[in-house]
């Protein structure tokens, strides 16, 4: 086998392959997967293993660390910078959140609950404005679509027509 990987059994029904930060691959499988299927199954995502594990390599080596000085710095940013922006954008996107949390998630910038509270990662506050407002406005989509579909897309280009750009700063 090309990868090495942990197998993980559990009390599910498919397959399910990920990346973790450190590169490790891991594979959840149901409890009577038999190891030679597994395998199988892992050649068939070989593509799609090797651009995860490149990708992870890449934001493994452009992780920033931050002292706790600025942490409590973007901390302070955050909740002055972002709460304005959520208020500008519910405004003319016609969506109100339950609430807007600031909180030091790393792996998503930001988050929307099922009850349309917004949670937004302090570590925005080293991205770009227009990141920010992307951010922003793409978790108020949420609460008019509580998913990733066409018309949750259509709604956030109402507000910010180059958002394809831009989310990949």
């Amino acid at each position: 086998m090309l990868f090495e990987y942990r197998v993980v059994h559990s009390d599910r029904k498919t397959i399910a392959i990920q990346v973790d930060e450190d590169c490790n691959i891991i594979v959840k499988v149901p409890s009577y997967a038999k190891r030679e299927d597994v395998d199988a199954f892992v050649l068939k995502k070989k593509p799609w293993l090797e651009k995860a594990v490149k990708k992870q390599m890449q934001r493994k080596a452009n992780r920033k660390e931050y002292t706790d000085e600025q942490i409590k710095e973007m901390r302070k940013r955050a909740k002055e910078f972002i709460p304005q922006r959520v208020e500008y954008y519910s405004r003319i996107m016609g969506v109100k959140p339950a609430y807007v949390k600031i909180n030091s998630a790393k792996k998503r910038h930001g988050s929307c609950s099922p009850k349309n509270g917004l949670n937004f990662s302090l570590f925005l506050m080293d991205k770009a404005p227009r990141f920010v407002d992307y951010v922003v406005v793409h978790e108020l989509a949420h609460i008019k679509h509580h998913n990733h579909s066409k018309a949750f897309y259509d709604f956030v280009a109402r507000f910010m027509p180059d958002y394809k750009e831009i989310s990949k700063m």
